[in-house]
């Protein structure tokens, strides 16, 4: 009698052959028959065993960072129609208030409360894991979170320390930029495990994958990253230091940063910002002064400060006397990082007129 032929039946099939063969008459097709089990058993994965993971794309990364930020942005604006007067009062230092809204959103979310996955992570499959598999725990979440945000939020900010601690403001730029250039550096170009600067940090992977323990099979980051990141540290470093003395600012330059000081001493002036610039119109040049400030919201008079600031323009600008328009720009409002609602009331008059006190506010279009 021929030997049936096997390898076409299913474990199941097989499994019913095996129950009614007779083991003493076909030693040798039960022999078969197990062995063609066992290697079924050995094929089909046990479901509670680790799952092979796949490292997260950039765009997946990216788009669910985007949806945490929309969420983000809705929080902060619903606290800001709650608190709009409060975080006006704070200035620039408002965005302190997002930073924290943003580390507690984030270091919560992704640590092993909510299984490593925010709300954009959720929706894309994504997980932060460690390097064994599970999510992070509560104080390596907030680091992670922390690094990024700082580079963040901290990105666009102006330091001004004063010449007695220019050093310091130094190396908080440095810090700054050096920050920020790595964390995008690595994401970008860390193709092996696509780790960047907050994740190799505390050892965390994000990763594509479903629930349950992972198994990791990630090579090694190239040393050659950390080259580059350091590379950019000293030119960063150096040029912050010495293209200062190699190339002083022009005389104009000193004028418009000393009337820019003038001005931010004056009582009810915040963060303020001077441009001159000499346009060609008609054939013939003119020259403005573009004076932008934060105030207080609600100010009862905003042309009385307005004027107060041309006048402290024409009276300490150097140039003044070629100006053909002077225009001072008040913005009121709050800025927490995640949100941000400002208010602008401009005023734009030839000299002439600041000093007579005709002005009114107006709406301003400029090339």
């Amino acid at each position: 009698m021929d030997t049936p032929d096997y390898s076409k039946h299913s474990a199941g099939q097989l499994r019913q052959i095996l129950g009614r063969i007779d083991a003493d008459r076909f030693p040798a097709r039960v022999a078969e028959i197990e062995a063609r089990l066992a290697a079924f058993a050995v094929a089909v994965p046990d479901a509670a065993a680790p799952q092979p993971t796949l490292i997260a794309p950039i765009w997946r990364r990216l788009l669910a960072f985007i949806i945490d930020l929309f969420l983000l942005g809705l929080l902060g604006m619903a606290l800001g129609a709650l608190l709009h007067a409060q975080f006006a009062a704070m200035g620039p230092w408002g965005r302190l208030v997002g930073f924290v809204i943003t580390l507690l959103y984030f270091g919560l979310t992704q640590s092993h409360l909510r299984g490593g996955q925010s709300a954009g992570m959720h929706l894309l499959g994504l997980r932060v894991v460690t390097r064994s598999g599970e999510p992070l725990g509560i104080p390596a979440a907030f680091v992670r979170a922390a690094i990024f945000c700082l580079g963040y939020f901290m990105n666009g900010a102006v330091i001004d320390l004063g010449p007695e601690h220019e050093w310091l403001g130094k190396a908080v730029f440095i810090l700054i930029g050096v920050l920020i250039f790595s964390t995008y550096y690595l994401l970008l170009f860390n193709r092996k495990t696509r780790q960047s600067l907050h994740d190799l940090a505390v050892g965390a992977h994000v990763l594509h994958a479903g629930p349950g323990k992972l198994e990791l099979s990630i090579e090694r980051i190239w040393r050659g990253h950390a080259a580059v990141v350091g590379v950019f540290a000293i030119i960063i470093a150096v040029a912050s230091i010495v293209m200062p003395k190699q190339f002083p600012p022009v005389d104009g330059l000193v004028a418009v940063g000393a009337l820019q000081q003038t001005i931010g001493k004056l009582p009810g002036v915040g963060r303020t910002s001077v441009q001159h610039q000499s346009l060609k119109a008609d054939g013939k040049t003119v020259h403005r002064l573009l004076i932008s400030t934060v105030v207080e919201a609600g100010m009862p008079q905003p042309q009385v400060l307005a004027q107060r600031i041309a006048l402290a323009a024409l009276d300490n600008y150097p140039d003044a006397g070629e100006l053909d328009l002077v225009i001072v720009s008040l913005l009121s409002g709050y800025d927490i990082g995640i949100a941000s609602s400002m208010q602008m009331t401009n005023f734009a008059h030839a000299p002439a007129q600041w000093r007579s006190g005709a002005i009114k506010a107006q709406e301003l279009k400029l090339p």
